[in-house]
C-alpha cells in the first residue's frame, strides 16, 4: 500500500456493488473489478459508439475506502494523446478534501475545490455520469468546427 494512507481500507463492498451497477449500462462495454494490474480498483471501459470517431477508448477507473475517501478517474484516448480528469475525496495539503482535477492531464495546478454527495454512488449519479454526457456533447460540437 506504498503511498496511501494506511489508517483506511478499501471498500470493496461499494466497488462490487458498483461493479453491478455499472455492468447494467446500456454505455458500458465492460467492467473489470480488481484487475491484476490494478488490484485496488473498478475499471468500468465505455462503449465508444456514442463518442465522435477517432475516440479510441474511453475509462472510468474507481477507488474508494471505508473511511469515505474515492477517487474517479476519466481516461480518454484518441490519436496517441491522452487526457485524464478525475474526482477526489481525500486529506491534502493543496485543495479542500473534495476537489476535482480538470482535463487535460488531472494536474494539482488546476485543481479545484468542490462539494460531493456524502455516498460515492450519489456522487457518481449526480457528478460524474453528468459530466461524462457532457463531455460526449462537447467532443461531438468541436467535430463540427
Amino acid at each position: 500500500m506504498t503511498g496511501l494512507d494506511r489508517s483506511r481500507s478499501l471498500d470493496e463492498a461499494t466497488l462490487r456493488y458498483l461493479n453491478r451497477a455499472f455492468g447494467r449500462r446500456d454505455e458500458v462495454r465492460q467492467t473489470s473489478l480488481f484487475p491484476t494490474n490494478k488490484p485496488e480498483r473498478l475499471v468500468v471501459t465505455l462503449d465508444t459508439d456514442s463518442y465522435p470517431e477517432g475516440i479510441d477508448a474511453v475509462s472510468l477507473e474507481l477507488r474508494t475506502y471505508t473511511n469515505g475517501d474515492f477517487h474517479v478517474s476519466y481516461h480518454e484516448a484518441r490519436a496517441g494523446d491522452r487526457r485524464r480528469c478525475r474526482w477526489d475525496r481525500h486529506d491534502q495539503p493543496h485543495n479542500a478534501r473534495d476537489h476535482y482535477h480538470p482535463l487535460p492531464d488531472a494536474g494539482t495546478a488546476a485543481t479545484v475545490d468542490q462539494s460531493y454527495a456524502t455516498d460515492l454512488t450519489q456522487a457518481i449519479e449526480q457528478t460524474v455520469l453528468p459530466w461524462v454526457d457532457k463531455r460526449v456533447g462537447t467532443l461531438w460540437e468541436s467535430t463540427t468546427d
